[in-house]
């Protein structure tokens, strides 16, 4: 018979892949990191909120306008002022302080605006905690599902004459004074400051056992009607793990946990 501390050792995960401790980068006051004029903002500040993430983009731009130095580093022939990578709700956050401040800057994004709402279920409820919270700039969320805070946000971005441009930018030093930034291509851009908001959306774990890879098994949930009536198994126990279930079971799956 299985002793006590056996089924307890059992029911900490010890015989199946488990979560570990993800490590983010380490950052100071306003997003500041080690490299002199790099900020982080988003989810890589380890908290994947909607509203935290539109304040720390917006709050960024403000402390870089702070700093005493940048107004007499500006205007510099063929160096930006300002390079936000990544164009989600940090990065756009940013870029609307960006453009109200007159900053020669640029947004670059890789796939998608607002890839990590845009791959979000069909039909997910939108929780935007903290509730009396209101997000510094003039990014803000009054949307309860997906699809509407999708609209919400292109609505914003357009009012305030705010896009990306497609690039992926792979690497950035310090380099003379300036940031230099290596994007894939070959093509290299100078910038005074730059914002990191690359969020962390694409990097989903998984099981390492075989069939993982058959066409049947997914990473992301994209419309729970599509399994009506299927038998479904949803692997972890975490928020997105819960909230999959419970949208399946509401379209009609019979859902595993």
């Amino acid at each position: 018979m299985m002793s006590s501390i056996s089924r307890y050792t059992k029911w900490l995960h010890t015989k199946w892949p488990a979560g570990l401790v993800e490590k983010l980068p380490e950052t100071g006051y306003g997003g500041t990191t080690a490299i002199p004029g790099v900020r982080i903002v988003g989810d890589l500040t380890g908290i994947p909120l909607l509203k935290f993430s539109a304040d720390t983009g917006a709050r960024a731009v403000q402390a870089i306008l702070a700093e005493s130095n940048f107004p007499s580093q500006r205007g510099q022939e063929d160096v930006l002022d300002l390079v936000i990578i990544g164009g989600g709700v940090s990065g756009f956050a940013a870029a609307i302080e960006a453009k109200k401040a007159g900053l020669n800057f640029k947004l670059f994004e890789a796939i998608q605006d607002f890839s990590t709402v845009s791959n979000f279920p069909k039909g997910k409820p939108i929780y935007t905690y903290p509730t009396n919270m209101t997000p510094t700039g003039d990014l803000q969320f009054k949307a309860t599902v997906k699809e509407s805070l999708m609209e919400e946000l292109e609505q914003q971005r357009r009012e305030h004459g705010v896009n990306s441009e497609k690039l992926t930018v792979e690497r950035l030093e310090r380099k003379k004074g300036h940031l230099l930034l290596h994007a894939r291509g070959g093509e290299s851009i100078q910038a005074l400051r730059v914002i990191v908001a690359i969020g962390r959306s694409g990097n989903f774990r998984k099981l390492k056992v075989p069939g993982e890879d058959l066409g049947k098994v997914n990473n992301r949930l994209h419309d729970p009607k599509e399994f009506a009536n299927k038998q479904v198994m949803v692997v972890g126990g975490g928020d997105s793990a819960l909230e999959t279930a419970i949208a399946l079971v509401c379209c009609g799956a019979h859902v595993t946990l």
